[in-house]
């Protein structure tokens, strides 16, 4: 069922030429021209009875019939299209058209009798502007007077000329024709002139002034007010409802409302659930049938408030195109037919648009979400009000959106969706104080949001294992496991010197590790870590992914924008975006895959789950170090194989360890301290070129150390111990038990020795050993460092290391090198931090230090 069904547009209204809005007096002196303004019968069918025209009407029968004292003035007063020119037009035509006239006032319940043969003088001074007003007005009565005076006519000479005639003076846009006189005496003259014929009319029938005007702030208005007059202003609203529906719908006067009832109804309860107030809306919507009273409050209020459409000619015009795109599809018409896609609807909306591209970037957020429900109808409501708001009341809010777009069996769910995508992707849609509203401001989260559905899944998840190595773990060549055969190969790829790592972005099936470490080379060196949290999957969180996606979106949207604050903009949420990345990963935790037996089948396998307490590679490492495999683990460990390390290497037993699932995990020469503390121990004997050790810490570096080889204990031969001091003589007359006399105390010190864990920059090493020195307290002294500098590049390019390690070589080639440095003395803790500054630096190697300090004790009770 469609609304014309009930009220019938008028043929003109559908026809592809439109509706006739515009009144034009000038057409009127058009010879063979085919024009409403001289179809008198036309022109009554459309003419509405509106409070004014009845008022109108009325004075002039109460003038002509009546007698008594009525105004010889008329004053049409307002904008553009707002119905002036009609009514003057209709003025002409009750005196020259009297038949039409007749059947037209008979039809609507009016009496409109005037004299015969009155003669009717129009004018419209925007086509035919004049110098003076009385030439123009002597000139059709036929008076042949020649004036000698350069003044306006008096009122005797006028009567003269007009004798016992009447005339009817009709003049449009008058306001237009004094401000063109450019002589001041002239104007004055002419304004002179109105007045005395305004004042004669008022004592004589013979003269009556018709004229429209904008403002009685302006001449001539400004001096016509003071004289008695009808005044039309063109204020009832009601009225204005009916003259645009009387004009686009043929049979709308003896329309029946209660026909639309059923319809109402069914409108009415779509929105009950969402909408208050619905009684009061009930009565205005039958008032308004078939356009709802939003539609019909915007086009004939809030727009000629903006000074937009031209007033009612414009509205007309506007309310005219709604009707000819709807009248076979819906029952009633609303701000959602408004639509962006019809070319004449945009170019009207247009006149509205201050910003000038407001209406184009509505209709480019629309043809992005063109595929949402109601997408279409939010759009056109949201931007007929957003173009007719005030500063106070921008937009619509949520009741006026559904009052316009849902209509029955429509989807409350999918309008709140769609509602939701607007404001989360398109780039000039607002939401703000309840309200919500296109703005020529770019809104930045919006337009990422939407760019981020493009960006390829994969590229998201790229820069999150980037986030996750880089940022969080703070080693950017550790592997994201994605597959074994991936992962295996990635691994394969770094230095297997050193210690890898594999973050798995979720926990992982016994399969999966059991296939993942099966044949891997130096697989005791290879460190998996899971998330904590079993439900993490970077791969999938979908929250995460988005994030990833939005940074990416306003990466390439920062590298497009040439305004300083869209680039800003976009910074701001590549920013946060990351910042949420972060966190979640963080919070996401990790776990230590140990295992204690690498079994024939998955199922053989023995794993530990180890939670570790932080994120950082630095976090992992030291747990490992200090609490999982400690050397104190890995000294136990040898002494249950001792039989197994004789006539080793070093450096063969560290290989052992570094291949072997099952034993412990060495980190940070955890293997050749332990054998240091066992030959110091007496369990193993340390056989060198440079000699044979044993009860004693060996005195060789860690490459010599790594050469040697593990023989049993032997007793080394004895030593020659230092010459005993001799005692110092006591003071004569010192009995052996006499009691000393007080001493200050003076205070004593323990010495200590303190050691880092290996890093990778000397940035990080400085932190650590202000970290220690802190720990020890302000009274420490620092009396020696030892640094401890290790770098084995199996296989590398040359040149990126300093030639004071390479000589002149470069390209590709094997690079170790092991650099001990030490300093004594006494030194601030600042001075001991600069010390590390000042170190060589080598990239990829790994820095170290021994502190020699010396802590007070703490004192002692004296009794």
């Amino acid at each position: 069922m469609s609304y014309s069904d009930l009220v019938k547009p008028r043929p003109e209204v559908l026809s592809e030429k439109g509706i006739e809005g515009i009144i034009d007096l000038a057409n009127l002196s058009q010879p063979k021209k085919k024009v409403l303004e001289k179809d008198p019968k036309r022109f009554f069918e459309l003419t509405y009875p509106s409070a004014d025209v009845r008022r109108v009407v009325s004075l002039l029968h109460q003038r002509f019939q009546k007698g008594g004292e009525t105004p010889g003035l008329f004053l049409f007063e307002g904008l553009k299209g707002s119905g002036k020119s009609h009514l003057l037009l209709l003025i002409y035509h009750l005196i020259n058209s009297l038949e039409e006239a007749k059947v037209w006032l008979r039809q609507n319940g009016m009496e409109c009798e005037v004299s015969e043969g009155i003669i009717t003088v129009i004018n419209k001074f925007t086509d035919l502007p004049l110098r003076s007003i009385w030439d123009f007005i002597l000139g059709k009565l036929g008076s042949k007077t020649q004036r000698e005076r350069d003044v306006q006519p008096g009122l005797k000479e006028m009567e003269q000329a007009l004798g016992e005639r009447k005339i009817f003076l009709i003049f449009d846009e008058l306001e237009q024709g004094i401000r063109v006189i450019r002589d001041n005496a002239a104007r004055a003259q002419n304004i002179a002139f109105l007045q005395m014929l305004s004042e004669w009319g008022n004592r004589d029938n013979r003269v009556t002034l018709f004229s429209s005007i904008y403002s009685d702030q302006d001449e001539p208005g400004s001096t016509l007010k003071r004289v008695p007059c009808c005044r039309v202003q063109f204020s009832h609203s009601e009225d204005r409802n009916r003259i645009i529906l009387h004009r686009l719908f043929l049979d709308y006067q003896n329309f029946d409302t209660k026909a639309a009832d059923p319809v109402i109804d069914s409108y009415i309860n779509v929105w009950k659930p969402h909408v208050k107030d619905l009684d009061r809306y009930r009565v205005m919507l039958k008032d308004s049938f078939p356009f709802n009273p939003d539609i019909l409050d915007i086009i004939l209020n809030r727009v000629p408030a903006r000074g937009g459409f031209q007033e009612m000619r414009g509205a007309l015009g506007f309310l005219a195109n709604m009707v000819r795109i709807t009248h076979q599809k819906t029952d009633l018409i609303t701000g959602a037919y408004a639509s962006l896609g019809d070319r004449e609807t945009a170019t009207r909306l247009a006149d509205l648009d201050t910003s000038g591209d407001l209406v184009s970037k509505a209709r480019a957020n629309l043809e992005e979400l063109k595929d949402r429900p109601l997408s279409s109808a939010i759009a056109a409501t949201t931007l007929l009000y957003t173009l007719t708001g005030t500063t106070k009341s921008t937009g619509a809010d949520r009741e006026d959106l559904i009052r316009n777009v849902m209509a029955p069996g429509a989807d409350i769910n999918d309008f709140d969706a769609t509602l939701t995508d607007f404001q989360k992707y398109a780039s000039h849609f607002w939401y703000r104080e309840n309200r919500y509203f296109f703005d020529p401001e770019e809104n930045a989260d919006a337009k990422v949001e939407y760019r981020s559905l493009k960006v390829d899944k994969d590229e998201a998840r790229k820069l999150l294992a980037k986030i996750w190595q880089e940022e969080v773990f703070k080693e950017p060549q550790a592997v994201i496991f994605s597959d074994e055969e991936k992962t295996r190969e990635a691994l394969s790829s770094l230095d297997k010197g050193r210690i890898r790592f594999i973050l798995s972005p979720r926990g992982l099936k016994s399969e999966e590790r059991h296939s993942l470490y099966f044949g891997l080379d130096v697989r005791n060196q290879v460190i998996l870590l899971e998330p904590k949290d079993p439900s993490f999957d970077l791969s999938k969180n979908p929250d995460l992914l988005k994030w990833a996606c939005r940074q990416i979106a306003a990466q390439s949207l920062e590298g497009l924008a040439k305004d300083a604050d869209r680039k800003a903009s976009y910074q701001r949420i590549m920013k946060e975006d990351r910042k949420n990345c972060i966190e979640a990963i963080r919070k996401a935790g990790l776990i230590f895959v140990q295992w204690d037996r690498f079994g024939s089948s998955p199922g053989e396998d023995i794993i530990e789950e180890e939670p570790i307490p932080g994120v950082l590679k630095d976090d992992v490492l030291k747990h490992l170090s200090q609490q999982i495999f400690p050397v104190q683990l890995f000294e136990e460990h040898m002494k249950g194989r001792l039989s197994d390390l004789m006539s080793k290497t070093v450096k063969n037993i560290d290989q052992e360890y570094k291949n072997t699932l099952g034993f412990p995990l060495p980190t940070f020469q955890a293997v050749t301290k332990a054998i240091r503390n066992l030959c110091r121990e007496k369990n193993i004997g340390v056989f060198h070129s440079r000699g044979n050790f044993c009860t004693e810490d060996p005195p060789l570096s860690e490459h010599e150390l790594s050469e040697a080889t593990i023989q049993p204990p032997f007793e080394p031969g004895k030593r020659e111990k230092p010459p005993k001091a001799p005692e110092e003589e006591k003071p004569k007359g010192e009995k052996e038990n006499e009691i000393p006399p007080y001493k200050e105390e003076v205070p004593s010190f323990e010495e200590r020795e303190e050691e880092t864990l290996p890093q990778s920059t000397l940035g990080d090493l400085r932190k650590v050993v202000a970290q220690k020195l802190q720990e020890l307290g302000d009274g420490c002294k620092v009396r020696r460092l030892r640094f401890h500098i290790y770098l084995d590049q199996e296989v590398g390019d040359l040149s990126a290391f300093p030639s004071g390690l390479r000589g002149n070589l470069s390209g590709a080639g094997t690079l170790t090198v092991e650099i001990n440095i030490g300093k004594s003395g006494e030194f601030s803790k600042a001075e001991a931090e600069r010390l590390v500054e000042n170190l060589p630096n080598i990239s990829i190697a790994e820095y170290k230090a021994k502190i020699k300090v010396l802590v007070p004790k703490p004192k002692k009770d004296l009794v």
